[in-house]
């Protein structure tokens, strides 16, 4: 790429794209950093400088629709409650109290007396 373009490349792919971009004097140093970064995610990802911490996400859609059926549970507090809880099944044995740090007390009991009637 020339000179001429690079700004705003770097410009896109840092700021718009959300890419880090480090610099390197050739392909040989290129090919070093990448396998450093390689041997250093292998060895404890939670230690990794260069990883971006994830975004918790709910990996089945379908799980997030079952939860939205409980009366009370929108999307918004879906989310909430499979990030805290993970699953169903620790949704179904959390206390009201645990659920009322998520949602509040009315829900709370609202979603305890649909899962465990």
């Amino acid at each position: 790429i020339s000179d001429q373009y690079f700004l705003p490349v770097q410009k896109l792919v840092v700021l718009e794209l959300g890419m880090v971009l480090f610099p390197v004097a050739n392909q040989g140093e290129a090919s070093q950093l990448i396998t450093q970064l390689v041997r250093e995610q292998s060895k404890d990802q939670n230690s990794n400088p260069f990883l971006r911490k994830q975004c918790s996400q709910v990996a089945e859609p379908s799980l997030l629709r079952t939860v939205q059926q409980i009366p009370g549970v929108g999307k918004t507090k879906a989310l909430l409650l499979l990030q805290q809880f993970g699953s169903i099944h620790r949704l179904c044995n959390a206390s009201v109290k645990e659920l009322e740090l998520v949602v509040g007390q009315t829900v709370a009991q609202q979603i305890h007396n649909f899962l465990c009637s």
